[in-house]
């Protein structure tokens, strides 16, 4: 009983990772409470969880409160961008009254707006330049990878959305964990595209 409860021990290991997840979460929040910080917190988020898949994470927290002062500036550009964009597909499509031939575009392309969120903050986390070369990057990413990027989704939206709203037992572990298990999966998939376009040094060395 002592070996399976021993810090080398596999369940330690996972109550500890569980602990991370936990306090990266409440990290996240935190940091998303002004709404106008959330692409800094988003930054901050990716940032460490690509160091955890790529085994470089150290200092969580501090990783956490570096990378959101570093990269809030531009990330907070980056934010209010996509918010305006998102802003201007719901008014052009409450105009259209859900014409098919002008909604489907306009639902596919807010889509794809969202679904350049994850590339595009994992990118300013990831590496320095200018803000708008970083959002094209990103959504060039999202396109290049339109079934990982439908898979991020349906990820958080399932974690952030669907369990919260329709599954209301759920709401306490959602609360703990969503956000921080939707970045972690997220990271999952674009660590693997970063590393296979700049290398597996450029990422883990950053």
């Amino acid at each position: 009983m002592r070996g399976l409860f021993a810090i080398d021990g596999n369940i330690y290991k996972y109550m500890l990772k569980l602990y991370e997840m936990m306090v990266l979460n409440l990290l996240f929040i935190i940091a998303s409470l002004p709404i106008v910080t959330i692409g800094a917190a988003l930054t901050a988020l990716y940032d460490v969880t690509l160091r955890m898949q790529v085994g470089t994470e150290k200092e969580m927290t501090w990783s956490f409160v570096k990378s959101f002062r570093k990269n809030g500036m531009q990330a907070t550009k980056i934010w209010l961008a996509f918010l305006g964009l998102i802003a201007i597909s719901f008014v052009v499509i409450s105009l259209v009254n859900g014409h098919p031939v002008v909604l489907f575009p306009l639902l596919c392309l807010s889509v794809l707006v969202v679904g350049t969120l994850p590339y595009t903050f994992s990118l300013v986390a990831t590496f320095e330049n200018k803000t708008g070369i970083m959002m094209r990057n990103g959504l060039m990413l999202a396109i290049q990878h339109v079934p990982h990027m439908l898979l991020m989704l349906s990820v958080a939206g399932l974690l952030c959305l669907y369990l919260p709203i329709y599954q209301r037992w759920t709401l306490l572990p959602v609360l703990t964990l969503s956000f921080s298990l939707t970045a972690m999966v997220q990271s999952h998939f674009i660590s693997g595209i970063l590393v296979k376009l700049v290398g597996e040094e450029e990422v883990t060395d950053r």
